[in-house]
Parts: C-alpha cells; sequence; structure tokens
C-alpha cells in the first residue's frame, strides 16, 4: 500500500514539474560577445589609454634609455677604467630597479581602474538583462558555462541594442 501511494505521488509530481517546465521561458546571453561589441567597452578602453598612456609612455623612454646605458656599457666595456665600468653598471642597475618599481605601481593602478570600470559596466549590464527578463516574461536567462543554445534562445542582440541605445544618449 505505501509503494502504491509513493508510486502516484512520484507520478504527481513529475506531471506537475512537466507542466510548469511548459511555461518555462529561457534565454541565453554572451557575455564574451558584450565585451566585444558593447560600445562602452571601447569608450573604457579610450578613457584607460588617455589616463594611462603618458605613464605607458615614460616608461618606454625608460626601457630605450636603459637599452643605451647597456649598450654604452658592452661598446666600452675594454676602453673604461673598472670604476667607470662599476659606475655605470651600478646606474644600470638603479635605473631598472626604478623602471620595475613604476611597472609594477602602473599596473596596479591599471588593474583597480579597470575592475572598477568593469564593475560599472557589470551593474549596466545586469540592469538591462533583469529589463529584458521582466519585459520577456522569461523564468530564466543563463549566461556562463553554457555549452549549446539554440538561436532562438539568445538574447545578446537585445542586451547590446539597449547598451548602444544608452551610450548614445550619454
Amino acid at each position: 500500500m505505501k509503494k502504491l501511494v509513493l508510486s502516484v505521488l512520484l507520478i504527481t509530481g513529475l506531471a506537475a514539474s512537466n507542466v510548469d517546465a511548459g511555461n518555462l521561458k529561457v534565454g541565453v546571453v554572451s557575455v564574451e560577445r558584450i565585451l566585444t561589441e558593447a560600445p562602452q567597452v571601447d569608450a573604457v578602453n579610450t578613457s584607460m589609454l588617455e589616463r594611462f598612456g603618458p605613464q605607458r609612455d615614460t616608461l618606454q623612454s625608460m626601457e630605450k634609455e636603459i637599452t643605451k646605458m647597456q649598450e654604452n656599457y658592452k661598446r666600452n666595456e675594454l676602453v673604461m677604467t673598472e670604476d667607470k665600468l662599476n659606475a655605470l653598471k651600478k646606474d644600470i642597475i638603479t635605473k631598472i630597479q626604478g623602471l620595475k618599481q613604476k611597472e609594477a605601481s602602473l599596473q596596479q593602478e591599471v588593474a583597480t581602474v579597470r575592475n572598477q570600470e568593469l564593475a560599472v559596466l557589470q551593474q549596466q549590464v545586469r540592469g538591462i538583462i533583469d529589463d529584458i527578463a521582466k519585459k520577456g516574461k522569461y523564468s530564466l536567462i543563463l549566461s556562463e558555462g553554457v555549452a549549446f543554445a539554440d538561436d532562438k534562445l539568445d538574447i545578446t542582440s537585445k542586451v547590446l541594442d539597449k547598451m548602444k541605445s544608452a551610450f548614445k544618449k550619454k
């Protein structure tokens, strides 16, 4: 008797879940595509270049200066006195250490700013997806880790269109 009741309950539960699944509306968003096609991403990259470009140029000129010093050291190694060679070698090492410190500092600053900018962008994308989900009456929208999705489920273009129109309004 217990088995019969359990079987009936199990079958009823499965039938009810199939009915709910029939009303399920699913969408898929490609975050990778958004990060390559959204105009906001280009704007972030441009602002990063404008902000950190001069520092990058300074580092490149420091690298060129160090390279010239190293070439000078190799070229004049046989004709310079040992004191001058040691002084030049010490100067090269000091400049290399300074360059490495400035590079590390710049990399850390760039990473911090990029993370802040991407967090703002991520919030914007999430808001757009929520808006599309509510207006389109979606039950579930997936993004990461989807192995395959039919093109009919892909709402990435809708998200990108809203992002582009929001970008134009700025």
